[in-house]
């Protein structure tokens, strides 16, 4: 993680003219040290936030209690094909950790995506993240007219903070190479085999007409709640047969 540069602590304060330095949790005031340290989040809220910890399936990403030899795909992918190569995730999707993706997404609260960036640098305890780079980072792409109605894409904005914040030594760079042309239904109104099928088609390249990418360049698609796996498995699919992407790692901030 970067340490807090000058200008940070200028945005911070022009930020807290507009937002004042409350918990996005439990709106207790924040003063100045925690405000940089960890912006609109007090230090009892965060201790809720359950970490996924070192023991997770190595393909989607799923937390399990303890330690485990060997590599194997957990029940949650084991009986289905994922695009991408592995994902990881931050926290499990519960207490105020989805109170704050909610609040990002359907509140309207922009702001708090600087919040959940911090939380986003827990995904660089994977090796495997911080060697296999250098990276591409692309956002899931939410529908025109879903973003025009909040206003902007969260994962956008998510990965816009993972790039500003990337640790020395990796490299990413930000390119949002997909876009959704069907919008379906709702993911989180649907139940796992439903959600499976729901995304079929949804997505494409972006209008850039990209032919391809450098062979060493691998893509980490940014999403802020890892489900079962699809919404990321479809947009890796697309990226592997359009552009023969050959590494793809799927991150976001809940395990759902």
């Amino acid at each position: 993680m970067k340490p807090v540069s000058r200008w940070s602590r200028v945005k911070q304060g022009l930020l807290g003219w507009v937002y004042p330095p409350v918990c996005a949790g439990c709106d207790t005031p924040l003063d100045s040290k925690r405000q940089l340290a960890r912006p609109f989040l007090c230090a009892d809220c965060e201790a809720t936030l359950p970490r996924i910890g070192e023991h997770y399936c190595q393909v989607c990403g799923e937390g399990f209690a303890g330690p485990s030899l060997l590599s194997f795909r957990c029940a949650n992918c084991s009986d289905h094909e994922l695009a991408f190569d592995y994902a990881v995730s931050c926290y499990r999707g519960a207490g105020v950790g989805s109170l704050l993706i909610h609040r990002l997404k359907y509140g309207k609260q922009r702001h708090l995506a600087r919040l959940l960036g911090t939380l986003l640098d827990e995904v660089w305890r994977d090796r495997r993240l911080r060697e296999g780079g250098p990276w591409w980072v692309v956002p899931v792409p939410l529908h025109s007219r879903r973003r025009r109605a909040r206003g902007f894409n969260q994962s956008h904005e998510l990965a816009h903070e993972l790039v500003a914040r990337a640790p020395e030594g990796v490299s990413l760079e930000l390119h949002p190479l997909l876009r959704r042309i069907r919008q379906g239904v709702n993911q989180a109104r649907l139940d796992r085999r439903e959600r499976l099928v729901n995304l079929t088609g949804a997505y494409a390249l972006s209008r850039r007409r990209l032919r391809s990418i450098p062979d060493e360049m691998g893509i980490l698609l940014i999403d802020d709640v890892i489900t079962t796996g699809a919404t990321a498995s479809e947009c890796a699919s697309v990226l592997r047969r359009e552009l023969g992407v050959r590494r793809i790692a799927a991150v976001s901030v809940l395990r759902g």
